[in-house]
């Protein structure tokens, strides 16, 4: 059988109230002294910054299949000019 976790109870029988707190552990609090142009800004940057790697990243990628391309035409070429002359 499942045993039920009932809720804190103090020497009167009345629910007990969940403990407080402290400050600095509130989801909130980190945020209150950015401002909200800064916060405006980092968002601008990181979404520039991610941009910028993408881009790049993609170019990359597309240099590497253009590679891969040619070598495999040049492969094929090669073959094909083997079973030619066989």
């Amino acid at each position: 059988m499942r045993r039920r976790m009932c809720p804190a109870r103090n020497a009167l029988g009345l629910l007990t109230p969940p403990p407080r707190r402290s400050r600095a552990s509130r989801p909130g609090f980190a945020m209150a002294d950015v401002s909200e142009r800064t916060l405006q800004l980092s968002v601008l940057v990181a979404f520039a910054s991610g941009v910028l790697v993408g881009w790049q990243a993609n170019r990359l990628r597309r240099r590497y299949l253009d590679w891969r391309k040619k070598r495999l035409q040049d492969k094929l070429a090669a073959t094909q000019k083997k079973l030619d002359l066989a």
